[in-house]
């Protein structure tokens, strides 16, 4: 035994070992007390990963950046113009999402094979999988319990879901196949590419399910009295019909196409990027300037409907009500729960039934009861006595609606019934009315999709024309704001922001908005934008910016005289230098940023919290902050930079989890299980819960983790394992090479060697069982998810004690992961381990 040992590789925490940056004291750092050095290496640790949270939140910057792109393109059904973004947002999510969230997993995979002269090690592949149990099991769990209930978040886009899910099972079983099975410890070269080849196919597949490509029904408008209403673009015929039947359940069959249409289509707010959420949580984590509207809680899903059909309060039971109900043989209660009318129907008719016992009259009581609408201004007080003659089944109950001018937001008032005689009262002893208000707020578009002008020798102001038609009741405002293109604002246009109100019988506002005199060659374009519409007031879903956006295209053209007298090259030096002056301001801004804690934002007060994170932290966001701001090359400088800086700080988590993970006695693989993939994966938590609370669906919380969790081992093993395949199928059976693995009990080196080529080894004993077994619970956690989403209405919230169990049971299953692994780890450790 003693042989053996004297045998195996130095550790890194040993005298003589070393890893890429550290020990940093070198041997002398060796010696020290186990203690201080695992306590010190825990620290260090701990204090690196808020390293690479921020330079990640850097990274997610560039992305969000790049991403967010926007272009002008021709509808070849209706031939116009309208603004799109040029990264379809699934794509985007799979690519450049994906690596932003898991480029710390990815390059420490990358890294280590580098650094560990291309033999494959365990602390990157155990980190891959030990991620991704916990994005899958814990922030789901998360998620799940993060919602209020009654409410529900549920995932959007479900074929891209499917698609995702089925991959990240797939993947997983593939790394089993080829570490166990296939190639027995040993990962060929075609099998590599193989794994990474994977990548784009995910991609092509989950874009072909965005386009609907794999769907049987699409997305159906519905009729309304002649005009075409777009309400859903997601929502295909049969969810919409599903919808409908839902509310006529609930209010009975006697809606309107009208009532139904408002009904279904309630205000929903533009979800944000899953880049918006992760570096908002980052921000909110380490006391950096918070990112405006992330945060705030988010609408209901509108086929939820629980802001529109909240639950019933509860009917009276063991009372008084549950006494008549069994005391008396007749009973009388309301045919229906609720009942939605418009404000310009007049008088609302409330049927009202008997059943049992029909041989003796009997009475009821019954008056109206304010909700949000008020007796005298929505309603008129109504009470009185119901009389039931002999054999007489039903009755009914008149109510007169006021109807105003004002728009208002849909009210609900009720009618209750009381002091029965000679009967009792079923549990539908009250009725909600909701009154839908039909005096319309108007619809609001520019007067333009674009708007050309031609620059003058001095600065002019356009006004821009904003039109509401389809109605002008009541006062309503939505949000406006300048967005650059082609042109740089400040130097082609001045920003421009704020509220445009509409006040009563008001059609027609102008934004007025200044371009610059810069003396063009080339026209420039820029763009101003409504959202966020208040009190009623939409958006023109067949104008560019569909039913969320109304987008005006603002086109400079070149003064013509001007032209003739500036050449070509001059104006491109310009528009690179304002793009540069521009850069450098916000570079200055960014520094600031980071010194500040809460970025210097007056608004928002630090707290206790906020200091004490950021004195901890404000030594990686001034390194990071010399990071070029996206504002240069359209994000791509911030996006390289920022990946180097991942990789550097990845390295040192590299070196920190070795150490910690030898003088404790751990191992690489349990600490990459545990602790390396916690803290690679903390801010996608904070993300991942404000996401769930804020977004009106789950796509942005935990529907983006199974695509991840693909793209890590596509990406994070396809990319080393296929470099480590390559490169030792080229060098072949070197002396470290066999130094290496003569003395590994684990494999079976005769074979190898036998074979006469250099082979790329993964020891597949600790990795593939902890591949299986993170397979089996992947599979019991999305069976969870696709359970509550057939039992609740969606993946996230619902009732309580089953949400709570739900969070607790996936919750379970890490922990199961966890220890199961790291038992059969301990178990099968060698004598170089």
């Amino acid at each position: 035994m003693a042989n053996a040992t004297e045998e195996c590789e130095v550790k890194i925490c040993e005298v003589g070992g070393e890893g890429l940056f550290l020990p940093l004291f070198g041997d002398a750092e060796q010696v020290w007390p186990s203690g201080l050095r695992g306590f010190l290496y825990l620290i260090g640790l701990l204090w690196t990963f808020i390293g690479v949270a921020i330079v990640a939140d850097v990274f997610m910057s560039s992305i969000e950046t790049i991403t967010s792109k926007k272009k002008r393109v021709v509808d070849p059904k209706t031939g116009r113009n309208y603004t799109s973004k040029v990264w379809n947002e699934t794509v985007s999510n799979l690519t450049l999402m994906a690596l932003g969230s898991s480029a710390p997993e990815i390059l420490l995979s990358i890294i280590e094979l580098v650094g560990d002269s291309f033999f494959s090690g365990s602390l990157g592949p155990s980190t891959i999988v030990g991620s991704a149990a916990f994005n899958l099991l814990v922030i789901s769990a998360v998620c799940v319990a993060a919602i209020p209930s009654p409410e529900v978040r549920y995932i959007k886009e479900v074929p891209v879901f499917a698609i995702t899910a089925s991959f990240s099972i797939i993947a997983y079983l593939w790394l089993l196949l080829i570490v166990v099975v296939i190639s027995k410890d040993v990962v060929d070269v075609w099998e590599g590419l193989v794994t990474f080849a994977m990548f784009p196919i995910l991609v092509l597949l989950a874009f072909m399910a965005d386009k609907g490509w794999f769907s049987r029904d699409k997305s159906t408008p519905v009729m309304t009295k002649g005009k075409t209403t777009k309400l859903f673009d997601d929502m295909t015929l049969e969810e919409l019909q599903k919808a409908e039947m839902k509310l006529q359940k609930e209010y009975g069959m006697e809606l309107s196409d009208e009532e139904v249409a408002k009904l279904l289509a309630k205000d929903i707010d533009k979800h944000k990027s899953k880049a918006a959420y992760r570096v908002g949580a980052t921000h909110a984590l380490f006391g950096g300037k918070r990112v405006p509207g992330v945060g705030e809680k988010a609408p209901v899903p509108p086929v939820a409907l629980k802001s529109v059909v909240p639950t019933d309060a509860p009917s009276p039971k063991g009372g008084a009500a549950q006494q008549w109900a069994s005391d008396h043989k007749t009973t009388i209660e309301f045919v229906s729960k609720n009942v939605a009318v418009s404000e310009s129907i007049g008088t609302v008719k409330l049927r009202v039934k008997r059943s049992g016992d029909l041989g003796d009259e009997v009475k009821v009581k019954y008056e109206t009861q304010d909700g949000v609408a008020k007796a005298g201004m929505d309603y008129v007080q109504a009470e009185g006595v119901l009389v039931f003659p002999p054999q007489i089944k039903e009755q009914e109950i008149q109510v007169d609606i006021v109807d105003d001018a004002q728009w208002e937001e849909d009210e609900e008032f009720y009618v209750i019934l009381s002091s029965p005689e000679g009967c009792g009262i079923g549990d539908a002893s009250r009725v909600r009315i909701v009154i839908i208000d039909d005096d319309g707020p108007g619809v609001a578009a520019f007067e333009q999709d674009v708007y050309e002008i031609q620059e003058e020798p001095t600065d002019q102001v356009l006004q821009v024309c904003v039109k509401r038609t389809g109605g002008s009741a009541g006062t309503v405002s939505c949000k406006f704001t300048t967005e650059a293109g082609s042109a740089t604002q400040e130097y082609d246009y001045l920003h421009t922001e704020g509220i445009l109100t509409f006040e009563e019988s008001v059609t027609s506002k102008e934004i007025p908005v200044t371009i610059k005199s810069k003396g063009r060659i080339n026209k420039e374009e820029f763009r101003l934008i409504l959202s966020e519409p208040e009190n009623g007031l939409v958006f023109d879903a067949q104008r560019d910016g569909g039913p969320d956006q109304s987008i005006a295209t603002i086109v400079v053209l070149p003064n013509e005289m001007a032209k003739s007298r500036l050449d070509r090259v001059t104006s491109l030096l310009r528009i690179n230098r304002d793009r540069a002056a521009l850069g450098a301001a916000n570079w200055k801004e960014q520094l600031w940023n980071a010194i500040l804690v809460n970025g210097g934002d007056e608004e928002e007060k630090p707290t206790v919290y906020d200091w004490v994170m950021h004195v901890i932290s404000v030594f990686w966001k001034v390194i990071f902050a010399l990071i070029p701001p996206p504002d240069y090359c359209g994000g791509w400088a911030c996006f390289f930079c920022s990946l180097g800086m991942i990789g550097l700080v990845t390295a040192l988590v590299a070196d920190l989890a070795g150490l910690l993970g030898c003088v404790v006695g751990m191992g690489d693989a349990i600490t990459a299980i545990t602790l390396v993939a916690l803290g690679t994966s903390l801010p996608d938590t904070f993300a991942s819960k404000t996401a769930a609370q804020q977004d009106p669906y789950a796509d942005a919380s935990i529907g983006n983790i199974t695509g991840s969790n693909s793209v890590n081992v596509f990406l994070g093993l396809g990319l080393p394992w296929s470099i480590g395949a390559i490169y030792w199928a080229a060098v072949g059976q070197t002396n470290e090479w066999r130094e290496k693995y003569a003395k590994e009990t684990r494999i079976d080196f005769a074979s190898l060697e036998a074979s006469g080529v250099g082979k790329f080894v993964v020891v597949g004993g600790d990795l593939g069982f902890s591949v299986g077994l993170f397979t089996g619970l992947a599979v019991l956690c999305i069976i969870a998810l696709i359970a509550r989403r057939m039992l609740f209405g969606g993946e996230l919230g619902g009732p309580q004690k089953p949400k709570l169990l739900t969070a607790a049971f996936m919750v379970l299953l890490w922990l199961i992961y966890v220890i199961v692994s790291a038992v059969n780890i301990i178990s099968n450790k060698g004598p170089c381990d």
